[in-house]
């Protein structure tokens, strides 16, 4: 089911726990104290969330990650599940051609082989 931006945002609060639920409401208290706009959008609530709870490094973490992705031990399932995990979160264009070869960079020589 697909939610529009508005939706998708008062879902979104409904699920805020403990500390988040906290943060979330002192973050509207705070706006409201500095005349800002209200939150009424996923987009929005999403970047502020980011901000506040992901580390600085986090994305350049992805982008290590996904850069020394390999297959190992894994099946090539699992290792294509992890790589489309770590593509979006990173978005990179499926269709890009340096996604295609960090993908196949990742995949396990002996099958690059057969």
């Amino acid at each position: 089911m697909e939610y529009n931006d508005e939706k998708a945002f008062e879902l979104a609060i409904l699920k805020l726990k403990g500390y988040a639920s906290l943060w979330y409401e002192t973050l509207k208290k705070n706006r409201t104290r500095e005349t800002k706009f209200k939150i009424k959008t996923w987009s929005k609530l999403k970047k502020h969330m980011e901000r506040r709870f992901l580390p600085l490094s986090y994305e350049q973490e992805l982008y290590l990650k996904i850069n020394s992705l390999s297959q190992e031990n894994l099946k090539v399932e699992e290792h294509i599940r992890e790589f489309e995990q770590l593509q979006m979160r990173v978005g990179l264009n499926k269709d890009n051609e340096l996604t295609i070869a960090r993908f196949i960079k990742g995949l396990s020589l002996a099958l690059l082989i057969r």
